[in-house]
């Protein structure tokens, strides 16, 4: 039987490389993104060797852009971070992903408003 590994090491460690990945952008990327950036979680097979990190954008101008492409050219320099804060055998190579839960959990929460606005009880006068 192969061995997994500590899950509560790989938890923590899940939780150092967002908590990473979040401190670089707030400090290098925030100006240049023009919104709220959320690093919403991370997923490290047990090795180690990767990490897929998951993104979404807020902004308050309605503005649409791709963050997955936005935040591909610093992959490297967010690597280069996570190996110099993280002191393990194998700095872990990291992928961005767009999370879509928060978009599937507000649209969810919009369409439950208006089920309840419409059955909300009419006032008698």
């Amino acid at each position: 039987m192969k061995n997994t590994g500590d899950g509560r090491r790989k938890e923590r460690v899940e939780k150092e490389v967002q908590q990473i990945v979040s401190t670089y952008m707030i400090n290098h990327l925030q100006s240049e993104l023009g919104g709220l950036v959320t690093v919403t979680r991370v997923m490290m097979p047990a090795d180690f060797r990767s990490a897929k990190v998951f993104v979404t954008f807020f902004s308050t101008e309605n503005e649409v852009i791709d963050l997955v492409k936005v935040l591909q050219p610093w992959t490297k320099d967010i690597q280069n971070e996570i190996n110099t804060k993280l002191k393990m055998r194998y700095c872990p190579k990291i992928s961005f992903y767009k999370d879509e839960s928060t978009e599937n959990i507000l649209k969810i929460e919009k369409i439950i408003s208006g089920i309840s606005a419409q059955k909300k009880p009419i006032e008698e006068n």
